[in-house]
């Protein structure tokens, strides 16, 4: 949108906010503002919010334009966009807990490792008793000479 577009109040001065857009808004998703203005042709200001959150401000008069479309349902929003909706219920309900997997022990340790762990134990014992054995008495010093 180029300056042509953002006439009426002067850049920046009267405009609102996306808090203040989504008091005028209670049907949409907090998320969905800047969407659902994006889709009706609501003009933003190319000033920065006085919020300095580096959010747009949009222009009062089509916010409440897009309001009054929005009551009447001929506003361009997806359903998801609506706080009404079944999908905005959804994802406000709480999912339930993640459980870690059954196991043992940590992650991954489970029956289906069996193998694994065996031929674990199998090399572990074997070097445990290479270097136990009688022959180098625990050292390596004799393989070294």
């Amino acid at each position: 949108m180029g300056a042509a577009d953002e006439q009426g109040p002067q850049d920046g001065e009267g405009w609102l906010t996306k808090a203040e857009v989504r008091e005028i808004w209670p049907q949409i998703r907090p998320i969905s503002v800047t969407a659902v203005a994006r889709a009706n042709s609501v003009r933003t200001s190319a000033a920065p919010s006085p919020d300095l959150t580096g959010e747009p401000t949009f222009h009062p008069g089509d916010v409440r334009h897009v309001a009054a479309r929005i009551t009447r349902g001929e506003a361009d929003v997806a359903p998801w966009q609506r706080a009404d909706s079944d999908a905005a219920r959804d994802d406000a309900a709480p999912s339930p807990p993640v459980r870690p997997p059954v196991g043992w022990g940590p992650v991954g340790w489970g029956p289906e490792n069996v193998p694994g762990l065996i031929l674990l134990a199998v090399i572990l014992g074997l070097i445990l008793w290479g270097l136990t054995s009688p022959d180098n008495h625990g050292t390596v010093t004799n393989f070294v000479r």
